[in-house]
C-alpha cells in the first residue's frame, strides 16, 4: 500500500522574540546562516535564516508573547572545537566549560555543548561526525 504523502524532516522552528532582526542578525554573523525570508504582518515581524536546509523562524512585535517553549535547538557540527573556540573568542558564553562527549550515543558516539541566543533560546552544537 502507497502512502499519498512523504515526511521529510523538520522545516523550521519558531522562536518568539522581542526583536526578530537581533536574532537573525546573530545567527547570521555567529553561525554561518543566510538571509532566508522578511516578512511583517501588522506590527509582528517574521524574520527567516538558512542554513544546509536548516530554517529557524523569528517571530516578534517588540514584546515577547509566550506560546510555547522549545527547549533548546540542535545544530549539527563538524570539528565543534573550533566552533566553539571561535564562539567564546567573540565572547559567547557557553553553559559549560568543556564539551561533553557520549560515546555511547549515537553509533559513533556523539559530542555536544550548550549556549544561549539573543532571545534567550537554547543552542546545542551537536557533532556526531568522528
Amino acid at each position: 500500500m502507497s502512502k499519498e504523502y512523504i515526511v521529510r524532516g523538520l522545516h523550521h522552528i519558531g522562536i518568539m522574540t522581542d526583536d526578530p532582526k537581533k536574532c537573525a542578525q546573530f545567527y547570521i554573523d555567529n553561525l554561518g546562516f543566510r538571509p532566508y525570508y522578511t516578512m511583517a504582518m501588522g506590527p509582528m515581524t517574521i524574520e527567516f535564516v538558512e542554513l544546509g536546509g536548516m530554517v529557524i523562524e523569528f517571530v516578534g512585535s517588540g514584546a515577547r508573547d509566550v506560546h510555547g517553549i522549545v527547549d533548546h535547538i540542535a545544530i549539527e557540527v563538524q570539528n565543534i572545537e573550533a566552533l566553539v573556540a571561535e564562539l567564546k573568542a567573540k565572547g559567547i558564553a557557553m553553559e559549560s566549560e568543556k564539551i561533553g562527549a557520549m560515546p555511547s550515543f549515537f553509533p559513533n558516539g556523539s559530542k555536544n555543548i550548550f549556549f544561549r541566543g539573543p532571545a534567550g533560546e537554547r543552542i546545542e552544537l551537536f557533532d556526531h561526525s568522528r
